[in-house]
C-alpha cells in the first residue's frame, strides 16, 4: 500500500481555505478542511507579512487536527489575475503519415516559452489537436494527417511572487511542489466533467472580485476579472445597519430571499450601554433592493464582457456570493438568463458549512488529481490510443 498525503491551499481576499488529502494506492481523499479569515492581505499586495502568515497557518492548522496528520508537501492555488495566460497553437506539417509520440513531443517543446520577462512558466495544458482543417480529439496518436496542429494554454506568474510564495510556506515547514491558476483549474475541472455543452459562461463571484471564464466550442476564449464582488453587500450593511461583517454576511446569506414576497421584517440585534439586548425591524424588502443593486452592477458587468449575445451560452455559477438566496430565480426574472450552481458533492467527514461552493477551487482541484485529469492534460504527458485510431476510421465512414 502506497499513501501520499498532500496540502491543496488556496489563498483569497477574505478567506484562506485548506485541503489535506490522502492518497492511497492512486485514490484520493479528503481528510481534513481548514478556513480561516485573511489578514494582512488585501487580495493583490500583503499588508502586513506577520498578520498574513498567522492566517496561513490558522487555515493549515485546522485541516491537520481533523485528518491528525503532518505534510510536508502543498500545491497553492494562484487568483487569474495575477497571472499571464497565453492561447498559443503549433502546427506540424506530416504529409499524410501517421501521428506518432515524437510528433507530439516536438509540438510540445516547440509551444513551451519557460520564461516571458519577470513571469515563469507555471504550467502549460492542452486544449485540444486539431487534424488537417476540421477534425478536433484528444489524442490524435496513430491517425494519418497532412496537418496536426496542438493547441495549449501556457500561463506565466512573476517570479518574484513565487519566490515570495516559497519562502512564506518554507518558514511553514511546507515544500510548494506546484503552483496551478484558478481559472484553469476550473477549465480543467469542467472538461473532465464530459459536459455536452459547447458555449459557458463560467462566474466565479468572490468576496472582492468576480472572475469570468468563457468556453466557446469548449475552447477557453476569455478570462477577465471584475473588480466587484459580494463583499460590496457585506459593506452596505455594515454601514447602513450598523453592524460588524460577521453578522453583515449573516443577514445577507441567510436572512435575505431575493425572490420572497411575503417576508415583511428581519429583527437586527442592537446592544445598549445599560447591557439590554434590544432588537430592531428592518424591511426585508428594503435589504434586498441593496442586494439586487448591487446583483444587478455586477451582472451587468459581466453580460457587458461577454462578445456574443449573452443567450449563445450556458451560465455556470460559483464561489461564495453564488451562496446567495435564491440568486438562480432572480437572475432568471431579471435578465432572462439560466444559471446552474456548480458546487461540491457532499464529502463524508467535512461539515456542511466547509462543503458548499465558497471551496469550489479546492474541491476542483482535488477531483482533477483523483480522476487522472490533471496530468492527463499536462503538456508532455502521451498516451498512446490504439482505440484513438479506430474512432478516427469509424469517424471518416460517416461522412
Amino acid at each position: 500500500m502506497i499513501t501520499k498525503d498532500l496540502l491543496l491551499i488556496d489563498i483569497g481576499s477574505s478567506s484562506i481555505k485548506s485541503f489535506i488529502i490522502s492518497s492511497i494506492n492512486n485514490e484520493s481523499k479528503i481528510i481534513g478542511v481548514g478556513k480561516s479569515i485573511t489578514s494582512g492581505f488585501n487580495g493583490e499586495k500583503v499588508l502586513n507579512y506577520d498578520d498574513f502568515i498567522k492566517s496561513i497557518k490558522k487555515s493549515i492548522s485546522q485541516a491537520k487536527r481533523q485528518s491528525s496528520i503532518e505534510v510536508s508537501n502543498a500545491i497553492l492555488i494562484l487568483p487569474t489575475f495575477k497571472n499571464k495566460n497565453q492561447l498559443t497553437s503549433q502546427l506540424l506539417n506530416l504529409n499524410g503519415s501517421q501521428v506518432e509520440n515524437n510528433h507530439i513531443r516536438k509540438l510540445e517543446n516547440s509551444i513551451k516559452t519557460d520564461l516571458i520577462g519577470d513571469f515563469t512558466l507555471l504550467h502549460s495544458f492542452k486544449s485540444h489537436f486539431k487534424i488537417d482543417e476540421n477534425i478536433i480529439t484528444e489524442n490524435p496518436i496513430g491517425i494519418n494527417c497532412n496537418n496536426l496542429t496542438i493547441n495549449a494554454i501556457n500561463t506565466y506568474c512573476n517570479s518574484q511572487d513565487l519566490e515570495f510564495y516559497k519562502n512564506l510556506f518554507n518558514k511553514l515547514g511546507i515544500n510548494i511542489t506546484a503552483f496551478y491558476d484558478s481559472s484553469i483549474i476550473y477549465y480543467i475541472f469542467l472538461k473532465s466533467l464530459n459536459l455536452h455543452k459547447k458555449n459557458m459562461v463560467l462566474i466565479d463571484l468572490g468576496y472582492k472580485m468576480t472572475n469570468i471564464l468563457i468556453i466557446k466550442n469548449e475552447k477557453i476564449t476569455l478570462l477577465k476579472r471584475i473588480p466587484i464582488g459580494s463583499n460590496s453587500i457585506t459593506n452596505d450593511f455594515v454601514k447602513i445597519l450598523n453592524v460588524n461583517k460577521n453578522f453583515a454576511e449573516t443577514i445577507k446569506l441567510s436572512k435575505v430571499d431575493l425572490t420572497n414576497q411575503y417576508k415583511k421584517t428581519i429583527e437586527i440585534p442592537v446592544w445598549e450601554e445599560l447591557g439590554s439586548n434590544l432588537k430592531r425591524k428592518i424591511e426585508h424588502d428594503y435589504l434586498k433592493s441593496i442586494i439586487s443593486s448591487r446583483i444587478d452592477e455586477i451582472f451587468n458587468l459581466l453580460f457587458d464582457s461577454i462578445p456574443n449575445s449573452k443567450f449563445f451560452y450556458s451560465y455556470l455559477i460559483t464561489g461564495g456570493g453564488a451562496m446567495q438566496t435564491n440568486l438562480k430565480h432572480y437572475i432568471h426574472k431579471k435578465f432572462g438568463v439560466e444559471l446552474e450552481l456548480i458546487e461540491p458533492n457532499q464529502v463524508d467527514g467535512i461539515p456542511n458549512v466547509l462543503n458548499n461552493a465558497s471551496l469550489m477551487s479546492l474541491f476542483s482541484l482535488n477531483q482533477i488529481i483523483k480522476n487522472g485529469a490533471l496530468d492527463n492534460q499536462k503538456i508532455s504527458k502521451i498516451n498512446d490510443s490504439f482505440s484513438n485510431k479506430i474512432w478516427y476510421k469509424r469517424f471518416l465512414g460517416l461522412l
